[in-house]
C-alpha cells in the first residue's frame, strides 16, 4: 500500500491498530521521513502510531527508523518519569498497603501502580520485525543505547539523568561511582546512590574515595585468585612408589613453604587438621603421598628427570 511515496510496513494481523512504537492502540500512520531526505538511507516508510507517538517532533538530522524509534521512545520517558518513578519508589505491595486517604492521595494509591506498569510496558515495547510489502527490512539497527533492568535508555548519560529525576538520586555520585565500577555494574552503583541522597561534598568525596580503595584492592584479590586458579591447574599430581601426591596436597605444602620432608613433618598436625573432612584414611594416604614426594624430591637429578612441578616450588 502507498502513502504518497511512503510504503506502509507490513502488519501482522495480530498486531492491527496497534503503535509499532509504543504498543498503545494506534490511529494513525507516521511517516518517516516526512519528506525525500539525502541522509535517510532507506526507503520511506508510513509505521502505525498513536496519536501521541505520531506527534513527537523530531530533528532533521535523524537518519533511520531505529534513531526515530529511540528517540520517541526517550521522550516518552522524559514525559513519564514520575509515572515511572513509582516503581523505583515503591512495591506494589508498598502502594497496596499504604493508608493513603482524600480525594488526591486516595486516588494515587489505587492508580499509581497501575500507571507504572502502563509507561513502562510502552517504553520497553519493541514494536514487530520489519517487513515491508512481504520482504524482511534489512536497513541495519545503527542506534547505540544503555540497557539496564530490561529498559533501554539513549545513552549512559540518559540512564543516570532518568534516574536523577526519577528516585532524587545525587547526580555527581552516581556519575562518579559509575566511572569507578563500570556500567555494567549499574545496578550497584544506583544502590550506593540511593542510600546516599542529599549528601554533603565532603561526604560525597569519603563516599567515592572508599568505593575506588575498594576497588582497587576486590580487583587485586580476584588478580590473586585467578593466578592461583592457574597455578592449582597447572600442578600436577606425582605417583612416587605407588603412592599419589594429589594437587591438592602439593598446592597445601607450596602455600605453606613446606618445600622439604623436613618442613612437612612440623606441619603434620595442621595438615591433618585442614584435611580432617576427607576422612582418616584418604587423609593419611594424600599425607603419605606428599611424604614421599618431598622425600623424592631430595634427589635434584630426580627432579629434573621426574618433576613436572619443578618450576613452581
Amino acid at each position: 500500500m502507498q502513502t504518497d511515496s511512503h510504503t506502509l510496513i507490513d502488519i501482522p494481523f495480530n498486531f492491527r491498530h496497534t503503535c509499532w512504537f509504543c504498543g498503545e492502540p494506534a490511529s494513525r500512520e507516521l511517516n518517516f521521513p516526512r519528506r525525500a531526505n539525502k541522509n535517510v538511507e532507506h526507503a520511506l516508510l508510513a509505521i502505525p502510531a498513536c496519536k501521541e507517538c505520531e506527534a513527537i517532533s523530531h530533528p532533521r538530522d535523524i537518519k533511520s527508523i531505529w534513531q526515530l524509534r529511540a528517540h520517541i521512545k526517550q521522550k516518552l520517558m522524559t514525559k513519564y518519569t514520575k509515572h515511572l518513578a513509582v516503581g523505583e519508589n515503591w512495591t506494589k505491595e508498598e502502594l497496596e498497603d499504604s493508608e493513603f486517604s482524600g480525594s488526591i492521595l486516595g486516588g494515587f494509591g489505587e492508580s499509581a501502580w497501575q500507571m507504572y506498569e502502563i509507561a513502562k510496558q510502552r517504553i520497553a515495547y519493541e514494536g514487530w520485525p520489519l517487513i515491508v510489502d512481504g520482504l524482511p527490512f534489512y536497513a541495519i539497527d545503527d542506534t547505540s543505547s544503555f540497557e539496564f533492568d530490561g529498559m533501554h535508555y539513549a545513552s549512559l548519560a540518559a540512564c543516570v539523568e532518568f534516574f536523577v529525576n526519577a528516585s532524587d538520586v545525587d547526580r555527581d555520585l552516581l556519575t562518579q561511582v559509575v566511572d569507578i565500577v563500570t556500567p555494567a555494574r549499574f545496578g550497584y552503583a544506583l544502590k550506593i546512590a540511593k542510600l546516599n541522597k542529599r549528601i554533603s561534598p565532603a561526604r560525597r568525596t569519603q563516599i567515592i574515595d572508599d568505593i575506588a580503595v575498594q576497588e582497587v584492592e576486590d580487583r587485586e584479590a580476584e588478580r590473586e585468585r585467578l593466578a592461583m586458579n592457574a597455578q592449582d591447574h597447572a600442578i600436577v599430581e606425582i605417583t612416587v612408589s605407588g603412592a599419589i601426591a594429589p594437587t591438592f596436597a602439593i598446592q597445601w605444602a607450596m602455600d605453606r613453604g613446606a618445600h622439604t620432608l623436613s618442613a612437612l613433618c612440623l606441619l603434620e598436625d595442621e595438615y591433618f587438621d585442614d584435611f580432617q573432612h576427607l576422612g582418616g584414611a584418604a587423609a593419611f594416604a594424600s599425607y603419605n603421598g606428599l611424604q614421599l614426594y618431598l622425600d623424592a624430591r631430595e634427589d635434584e637429578a630426580w627432579v629434573e628427570e621426574n618433576d613436572p612441578n619443578k618450576d613452581m616450588w
